[in-house]
């Protein structure tokens, strides 16, 4: 069971990083980039709520376990890919890379050393997460005396990581030469974001009647639809080689998403029956590609890099911009879903059966399996 709307996220997502990187819109050049913080809210949200159910139900956390399957999830591919336009680079197209840019990519260190491909440091990122947020969580259920809830301390938790990320942001853009590569890609300076889709996890889970009364309202619904766009907004009006927006802009950002977040979770029916119809099935395509978000994401790189190149040296198109944009984007579309459908689909099968899930109370079935395999 899959949560249709979330994986509409993904869809944006990923296609605003891919039109971020296609060169072909003066627009989405500027605020394509956006589509890397939707994710790591999502992330957020959704990983948590798959340690939260387990905790509802079970009274316990299996970090080993999430491990496991987190491992599965994400390393089968990963490697396969490293592997793969390893050889590619190596023996088609002559490209060499030094044996430790291998290493900061196989052992996810890459967004503090370059590793072989520039947009995979979101995945060392996530990484640094998915280690670090079962043990927080498993610290604050042996130390609170609250056997039902012992994770309340998240609003304030998240907070201090909050502040902490826009502290170190400001020490890389204010503090000597400005380092504005470091304020978008370190791990202690992103952890924010996934950390607030941990928050609305928290409450999704442990205090839904406060996200429930939040979103029934018409008129609250408009005012978090208008300050997500505000606080999106700032992602087109300064670059991210400002000072301030190094600072704060990310913070408005993924603020912004988690409106963005919660509007797509609470909101039901509002278009006519003609209307909706045509939108289920665009919503239908585009669910169908956050399916396969993670090799789509994954493959993009070498796609944009070396696709248009080939297929115009094999029959001669394309020789312009917008072409060069078609291959790459149908490509990468195209050649992800194949590798997931090959590499990622296949271990998770597997993974399921010798680790499955443990299945989740009701309220929150639809939300966390979305995880269960797509993330």
């Amino acid at each position: 069971m899959r949560n249709k709307r979330l994986d509409i996220l993904r869809c944006v997502a990923v296609v605003l990083v891919i039109i971020h990187h296609g060169h072909v819109s003066t627009f989405f050049t500027r605020v394509g980039w956006i589509g890397v913080d939707l994710f790591f809210v999502l992330s957020g949200f959704l990983i948590s709520g798959l340690l939260y159910s387990e905790y509802k139900k079970r009274h316990a956390i299996n970090v080993k376990k999430f491990y496991i399957r987190r491992g599965l999830k994400i390393y089968p591919a990963f490697y396969v890919f490293l592997l793969l336009t390893g050889i590619a680079g190596y023996a088609v197209l002559h490209t060499h890379n030094t044996p430790s840019r291998y290493l900061h990519d196989i052992f996810f260190i890459m967004n503090y050393e370059h590793g072989v491909w520039d947009h995979t440091w979101t995945l060392a990122v996530e990484e640094h997460f998915y280690i670090f947020l079962p043990i927080f969580l498993l610290m604050l259920t042996r130390f609170s005396s609250n056997r039902e809830n012992p994770f309340r301390i998240m609003p304030w938790a998240t907070f201090a990581i909050g502040a902490l990320s826009v502290i170190f942001r400001a020490i890389s853009v204010y503090a000597g030469a400005p380092n504005f590569e470091m304020a978008y890609i370190g791990t202690h300076e992103r952890m924010d974001a996934l950390f607030f889709g941990v928050l609305l996890g928290y409450f999704y889970h442990f205090r839904p009647s406060v996200l429930e009364k939040l979103m029934r309202s018409s008129g609250n619904r408009v005012v978090i639809a208008l300050a997500s766009a505000a606080l999106l907004s700032p992602a087109y009006f300064w670059s991210r080689d400002n000072k301030f927006f190094a600072t704060f802009g990310y913070s408005s950002v993924y603020l912004g998403f988690g409106g963005v977040l919660l509007l797509s979770l609470y909101l039901h029916g509002l278009l006519p029956k003609g209307i909706a119809r045509v939108a289920e099935l665009i919503g239908s395509a585009f669910a169908f590609v956050g399916v396969y978000s993670y090799s789509i994401y994954l493959w993009h790189g070498p796609t944009g890099a070396w696709l248009p190149g080939l297929v115009r040296r094999i029959i001669h198109f394309p020789t312009r911009t917008l072409g060069n944009f078609a291959v790459y984007f149908l490509g990468s579309l195209a050649i992800g879903i194949t590798m997931s459908r090959l590499i990622e689909y296949p271990v998770l099968h597997v993974r399921d059966r010798l680790f499955p899930q443990p299945q989740i109370v009701a309220v929150t079935a639809e939300v966390s399996d979305t995880s269960n395999r797509s993330k």
